[in-house]
């Protein structure tokens, strides 16, 4: 029998070659077809992932975790999704959740010193602070991270918690050497120095965050009511009324306008 095969095949040369030459064609092509279906999985998950973001970022975590999720499944060796999935269970007040999908980033790529930082956080959240302490000096000693000021000012607040305040303030400085315009911290040190009783340096690092973040109402807030206990109401409703006209419709908004009526009477 296989005698007649090979013989059928010495009969027919042209279409022994047509074969393999259509083989060598269609594998390429075959190739191709699942590179091309990869890439555009990728892509729509890109799209869903920044959709997910954005949804989450206007209120609506909710809605933004299901794109996030979805974009998941399109492109599940992306660290990055994974992580913005675990930003969204944080939102969500979902804090085991959050450590989950930050351990899957993490896997994913172990050297990711953003997710450890925001995994740090979580567990801040947690008032868990050997464990945040933990992971925002592996975040800040990462040599890859290119936003170490995150950390350091996350560790102030950790210490700050446990009531360290020397260590708290060393760690603050150091995101200052870092990154003078990092509002953040000068929130921090403001609260922290008005806890301490010394309202000058409260005072003037409140100061210093509106200076960087001047439509940013926290930092109006926190002075308001720093110039109230002082007994300066006229300096105070100058920072209420900017309150009120950048966050008309927010929390702190309406906080700004029972303050202001207060003062008015």
């Amino acid at each position: 029998m296989q005698r007649v095969v090979m013989m059928r095949f010495r009969e027919k040369p042209f279409v022994c070659l047509l074969i393999i030459f259509s083989a060598m064609v269609l594998l390429p092509l075959l190739s191709g077809c699942s590179t091309t279906d990869t890439a555009a999985q990728k892509k729509r998950a890109a799209s869903l992932a920044d959709l997910g973001n954005a949804m989450t970022a206007e209120g609506n975590a909710r809605g933004g975790l299901q794109k996030l999720l979805e974009a998941a499944k399109l492109d599940p060796e992306n660290e990055r999704i994974y992580q913005q999935i675990a930003l969204a269970f944080r939102s969500l007040g979902d804090y085991q959740l959050s450590l989950k999908y930050f351990r899957k980033a993490l896997e994913l790529k172990p050297q990711f010193p953003e997710a450890v930082n925001n995994m740090g956080t979580v567990y801040l959240l947690m008032g868990d602070w050997p464990k945040a302490i933990n992971c925002f000096k592996e975040a800040a000693a990462n040599i890859k991270y290119q936003t170490p000021q995150y950390a350091y000012n996350n560790l102030g607040l950790a210490y700050f918690k446990m009531g360290d305040h020397k260590k708290a303030i060393q760690n603050y400085e150091m995101a200052l050497r870092l990154s003078r315009s990092y509002a953040p911290v000068y929130l921090n040190l403001a609260r922290l120095y008005e806890k301490k009783g010394d309202l000058v340096e409260a005072e003037a690092n409140y100061r210093e965050a509106i200076i960087y973040r001047p439509k940013d109402p926290a930092g109006h807030m926190g002075l308001a009511k720093l110039l109230m206990k002082q007994g300066k109401n006229e300096e105070a409703k100058a920072s209420l009324i900017t309150i009120i006209k950048e966050d008309p419709r927010g929390l702190e908004g309406r906080e700004a306008r029972k303050l202001l009526a207060e003062l008015q009477k």
